[in-house]
């Protein structure tokens, strides 16, 4: 398998999925938490090369050890393959993909108040960063939300699609320049990833997303701050409410999903 070295800001995002693990979690299961996240959100993909393992140590500020035993649980699981040697390295071996079940399941089990507070964090969170945004963005940020924008309504595939409305909403955050914005937005799409099933399959839903992006894209690169809050926020809450509704087909009407 071909492989190349992960970009910089590939590792700057993985380093900021920090704190997105669930709780009671030893520091070797946190760190496998964070890269298998960042695989599920399209982060890490299919061929890419993990730094050295005593970089990669160092960077996550834990031990050699530590990351032997994490990188052993993602080996374990199919998802890297380790080679040895001047070389050698960890490379991802395959995409993380829930199965429609697993989806509906999640997504049945959260309380529409549960759902309620997720969006109302992504709402501020959207909005806010995409305030910022507007007013701090340079060029290759405003052109890289164009890229992922076109590449989530060109998908063919229904995942690929949601992979790339996540990315998104993270870009967004990384153009307000914050770090701390982006790992807030990084945690929130990290647990929203396995709550989304189905928008694809609605009829519309994914055209509106698609207006939705373009709206956020061109008040940035508008520098139009209140624009830009107003449509983020928008999206946002309609994401929320399709969730929502989504959830109390499953729980009201439980035969749909079979």
């Amino acid at each position: 398998m071909g492989s190349a070295a992960i970009s910089t800001s590939a590792l700057d995002l993985l380093l900021l999925l920090r704190g997105s693990e669930p709780e009671g979690l030893g520091r070797a299961d946190q760190v496998s938490y964070q890269i298998e996240t960042a695989i599920l959100m399209g982060i890490l993909t299919e061929g890419d090369r993990l730094p050295t393992e005593s970089v990669l140590a160092g960077e996550l500020g834990i031990s050699p050890i530590t990351l032997r035993q994490s990188l052993a649980a993602l080996r374990t699981k199919g998802l890297i393959e380790t080679s040895r040697g001047r070389s050698g390295g960890s490379v991802i071996r395959r995409q993380i993909e829930f199965t429609n079940s697993q989806l509906q399941d999640k997504l049945r089990d959260t309380s529409t108040e549960a759902l309620r507070d997720l969006g109302d964090l992504g709402a501020a969170i959207a909005s806010m960063s995409a305030r910022l945004a507007a007013g701090r963005a340079d060029p290759k940020n405003v052109e890289h939300l164009e890229d992922l924008a076109r590449r989530h309504r060109d998908s063919a595939d229904d995942r690929a699609r949601r992979r790339m409305d996540s990315r998104f909403h993270v870009a967004v955050s990384i153009a307000a320049q914050s770090s701390r914005l982006t790992s807030a937005a990084l945690q929130l799409e990290a647990e929203l990833m396995t709550l989304r099933w189905g928008r694809s399959g609605q009829p519309g839903s994914d055209g509106k997303s698609v207006e939705e992006h373009a709206a956020i894209v061109d008040a940035i690169r508008a520098r139009d701050a209140d624009g830009a809050a107003s449509a983020a926020e928008r999206h946002s809450r309609n994401e929320t409410e399709y969730l929502i509704e989504q959830h109390l087909r499953l729980t009201m009407r439980p035969e749909e999903s079979a």
